[in-house]
This record gives C-alpha cells, structure tokens and sequence, in this order.
C-alpha cells in the first residue's frame, strides 16, 4: 500500500512539473532524475526561443527548489540542432541560459548513454562505442586462457551485441559496426 500511495503522491508531484512546463510552450523528456527541455527555433531570430527557454528553465528551478529538489546548473548542457546552413546561421549562439546560468553551446552531448552531435549524425557515438567494446575485448585477453571457446566467444558477443543493442545507427555508420562485429570475432579466437 505505502508504495502505491509514494508512487501517487510522486506522480500527482511531478504532473505540476509538466504542467509548468507545458504552459511555456517548450517540449520537454523526462527520466528518472533527468529532465530535458526542447525548443525549436527560427535562426535569423532565435532570441524569441531562447528567451522562452531561459523563462522556462528558471521557472522549473524555482518549481525544485519550492520542492525541495537540487538543480545543479553544473551538469546542464546545450547543444544546437539543425542542417549544415541552419548551424551556420546559429554559429553566433555560444551559449544560452539555462536556469539562471549562462551555459556553453556544445558541439555534441550525452542523452541517455546516446551522443547527439549538431547535426544528429551518429560517427560520434559508434566511435564511443567501438572504444568500449575494444577496451573490453582487450580485457577479455586477460582471462582468455581459463574460458572455453564457446564462453569466450558468448562473451565477447555479449559485450558487442549489449552496446550494439543500444547504440542508435544509420546507413553511414553501419559499416564501422560490421568492422567492430568482425574485429571481436577475431579476438575470441
């Protein structure tokens, strides 16, 4: 019973969020303690989306400190999204504020273990990706010895597929995970 009633009192907590939120136009995702917010603009005038940004984001923290939640301004990024022209015509955005602090434009941040470039092209998190599983498959070497084939085979699929299986990708990034595939077959063997 208790955790139905937390659940219910957090959830009826949190739809004054979304609300909040909701009533400033801007788009937003939220997961567990990770909340996102969206705004599209026009790039000859961005000040009219960043400003109702800046009046959002200030508006949610004022919402956590009301209820006792920390913000930390810290871990905030930004990135800017668009076409090759578009980025050009937002080149002069170096940063924006979010919630009370002035916060650098990013070329490329991390969203729920995905990174996300300007231009939404993936290269940027198959490299991450690819690093990770070599940096486990080395690692793998050193227990090699005392597995079968068949577990250090299992194994290093496991480590590749669990990151594959995550990993977002387009046609232009499918070849690096067809090399990535055949680079930790080889090294099981």
């Amino acid at each position: 019973m208790c955790a139905v009633l937390c659940t219910l009192i957090m959830y009826r907590t949190i739809i004054h969020l979304y609300l909040l939120i909701e009533s400033h136009s801007v788009s937003y995702h939220q997961f567990a303690d990770d909340t996102q917010l969206l705004v599209t603009m026009n790039v000859t005038d961005a000040g009219p989306a960043l400003e109702k940004l800046a009046n959002c984001s200030n508006a949610v923290r004022l919402w956590f400190l009301r209820n006792d939640i920390q913000l930390n301004a810290d871990k905030s990024e930004v990135v800017v999204i668009g076409t090759a022209p578009q980025l050009r015509s937002a080149a002069n955005i170096r940063e924006v504020e979010v919630a009370g602090s002035r916060v650098q434009v990013a070329p490329k941040l991390k969203s729920f273990g995905v990174t996300i470039d300007s231009h939404l092209r993936f290269d940027c998190h198959v490299k991450e990706v690819a690093r990770a599983c070599n940096y486990h498959a080395r690692a793998l070497r050193h227990v090699r010895t005392v597995l079968s084939d068949d577990l250090a085979q299992t194994v290093a699929c496991s480590i590749v597929g669990s990151r594959l299986d995550y990993c977002v990708t387009s046609c232009s990034t499918a070849h690096h995970l067809r090399l990535l595939m055949c680079c930790s077959e080889r090294r099981t063997t």
